[in-house]
């Protein structure tokens, strides 16, 4: 199942091809023939995730939230650009963490790159827009590391046309992210349709609590936890959701059990900050 983001057997894109996730054809790194990598992955990450990224043995894939990552693409601000006569390095930075990114003038000395893909990220002559210094750029390539430190060797490194890909492409990272931690999307419940609201307003469905609207089981919490959830869930309210003192009022508790509950929500990612650190909403998912 690709749960709707385009992930099959965990290859984003349909292992390689270019249309999958909305990347355009011949943005994504293809096998070369020969070499034997048939279960190559291009997956959409946030810098962060490139840098705790985990690999299980050397030479072996990275891997994102226990999935390999053969192959990842992420969008960044250019902060420095470093020429040297066999490669460029630039410095990426999303707004999740800076990484370095390195990509080799001379194809065949990029490791795994494919040349033809490779020369497309050379704008040396070609007309085509050049990335410059505190400009926006996409960013193909494999996640390596030297001496400890974590790097991209770069396929394809190119300007953004559009500032719309940068927030298009969070969205879709997130969303991939969501994917491997928490299963595909599955259908809606609603009471009257299988469903039964219980008297604190939880939906219960063979003694299971799920989250607002979702079929995903609530983590186990607190008492107070779950009726600050709960409250959270069915009080009208704006887009800012509640205060933590008008939470406490109308739950009748303590306003420093409230702000223990609260704390407990947004560590689960159940709820989330808006107008102020004490003001919560519930995150849907």
């Amino acid at each position: 199942m690709d749960g709707g983001y385009g992930y099959q057997n965990n290859s984003y894109g349909g292992g390689g091809g270019g249309g999958g996730g909305g990347f355009m054809p011949g943005e994504t790194n293809s096998p070369s023939g020969g070499k034997g990598e048939s279960n190559q992955t291009l997956r959409p990450v946030t810098v962060k995730q490139a840098l705790d990224a985990t690999q299980p043995y050397p030479e072996a894939n990275y891997q994102i939230d226990s999935a390999d990552a053969s192959t990842i693409c992420f969008v960044g601000q250019v902060r420095n650009i470093s020429s040297q006569s066999t490669n460029v390095t630039y410095k990426i930075d999303d707004g999740t963490g800076e990484i370095e990114v390195k990509q080799w003038n001379d194809p065949s000395s990029a490791d795994s790159m494919d040349t033809d893909e490779a020369k497309e990220g050379d704008d040396g002559g070609s007309g085509k827009p050049k990335i410059e210094l505190n400009g926006y750029a996409k960013v193909y390539g494999k996640l390596k590391s030297f001496g400890n430190k974590r790097y991209v060797g770069a396929q394809v490194v190119r300007p953004l046309t559009n500032i719309n890909e940068l927030h298009v492409h969070l969205l879709e990272a997130a969303a991939v992210h969501l994917f491997f931690t928490r299963g595909p999307p599955g259908p809606k419940t609603e009471a009257g349709s299988g469903g039964a609201v219980g008297k604190g307003g939880e939906m219960s469905m063979g003694g299971g609590d799920y989250a607002a609207g979702n079929n995903k089981a609530l983590p186990a919490m607190s008492p107070v936890a779950r009726r600050v959830f709960n409250l959270l869930k069915n009080e009208p309210q704006s887009n800012e959701g509640l205060h933590m003192q008008l939470i406490a009022a109308k739950l009748n508790l303590p306003a420093t059990e409230v702000s223990r509950a609260g704390d407990e929500l947004l560590t689960a990612g159940l709820v989330f900050s808006t107008v102020d650190e004490m003001t919560w909403a519930i995150l849907e998912y």
